[in-house]
Order: C-alpha cells, then sequence, then structure tokens
C-alpha cells in the first residue's frame, strides 16, 4: 500500500511540474499556473485527461460533458485563435502552449459549470458571424 501511494504522489509531482512549465510556456505567473494545478488536481476526470495527454500527446475523450469531449474544446478554442490571427496582434498564431492550456482549463470550467459554458461554446465559435455556426 504504501509503494502505491509513493508512485501515485510521484506521479502527481510529475503532473504538476509538467502543468507548472504549461503554464510558464504560455506567459503565465506562478499564481496563475498554482490556480490551475489546483483546479486541476481536484477534478480527477479532467486530471486523468490531463495525465493522458500527457502520456501520449493526444486526447483521451473519456470525459463527455453533454455531447463535448476535450477534443470539441479544442476545435472551438481553434477557432477562437484563428479569429485572433485576422487581427493585428499575431502573437497567438503559433501558441501551441496557450492553446493546450486554454482548452484544459475551458474543460474544467464546462465540468464545473456545465450550463452557462456549454451555453457559451454553442453561442460563440470565433467567427464573425451573428447567427453562430456557418452551415448550408
Amino acid at each position: 500500500m504504501a509503494d502505491n501511494n509513493k508512485e501515485l504522489e510521484t506521479v502527481l509531482n510529475i503532473l504538476k511540474n509538467w502543468a507548472f512549465e504549461l503554464n510558464r510556456c504560455a506567459g503565465k505567473n506562478e499564481d496563475e499556473a498554482k490556480s490551475f494545478w489546483d483546479r486541476l488536481s481536484r477534478d480527477n476526470a479532467v486530471l486523468r485527461e490531463f495525465a493522458y495527454y500527457y502520456d501520449n500527446r493526444d486526447f483521451l475523450c473519456e470525459l463527455k460533458i453533454g455531447r463535448y469531449t476535450i477534443a470539441d474544446i479544442l476545435v472551438w478554442q481553434m477557432d477562437h485563435f484563428r479569429a485572433h490571427m485576422d487581427r493585428s496582434d499575431s502573437a497567438n498564431r503559433y501558441d501551441k502552449d496557450k492553446l493546450l492550456l486554454s482548452t484544459f482549463t475551458a474543460l474544467l470550467d464546462m465540468h464545473e459549470n456545465p450550463e452557462s459554458i456549454m451555453k457559451e461554446f454553442e453561442e460563440e465559435t470565433g467567427i464573425d458571424i451573428s447567427a453562430g455556426w456557418y452551415t448550408h
């Protein structure tokens, strides 16, 4: 039992260090990194997604909130990043760390408060049209 606890502690420290490094690479400060880790470490489902991404550099997509997984959130985040690319501020153009961090943060937000975040998710497309997603 003690060996299992030691192994879990080691894994959590690795994930914590990576969470702090991801925040640093995304331009966040130490307090923001701590806040992110505190939220992440309290949410086992999102932490599992985060750990899977760390190990595989791919999304597990096991956690579903409504009909959405982290892959859906990533696509939504990419639409917002593309909208930023169309503006004069192109600093976000190749910021994969910031995109990944914002995707996991949005998953935490959605898991904590699904109704309001899903509403935002469905209404804000990141593209300049007034009626939501463009469909033919």
